[in-house]
């Protein structure tokens, strides 16, 4: 077992805090946690996808998630939580500060 108190990234740091990382036979899995600033677009430009399942809970603030048109697909508001199946595309518009936690789990080769 391996205990962390939960911390977030201070200003001028990434924004990505890595909590805990394990490889556990082939599953890695990584917690962390997440800070972003109001009125910054993630990523920049375009969408991210990533090789991995996603699970992030907002513990605070609040995204607009866009899709391939940037039209609003849906908002991640404080006390919830939300599940990225690996490859799909995401892309969101940060309204308010927010602080997020995230589980990510991926096979190790």
């Amino acid at each position: 077992m391996e205990v962390k108190k939960i911390t977030y990234p201070n200003l001028g740091e990434h924004y990505n805090k890595e909590l805990i990382s394990k490889v556990n036979h082939t599953i890695l899995t990584t917690c962390g946690t997440v800070y972003l600033k109001k009125g910054t677009r993630i990523p920049e430009s375009g969408f991210s996808r990533h090789p991995f399942n996603e699970i992030s809970i907002i513990t605070k603030g609040c995204i607009e998630m866009i899709d391939g048109n940037n039209k609003p697909m849906g908002r991640l508001e404080k006390d919830t939580v939300v599940y990225i199946n690996a490859g799909e595309p995401q892309a969101g518009n940060v309204l308010e500060d927010t602080e997020l936690i995230y589980v990510i789990n991926q096979v190790k080769q």
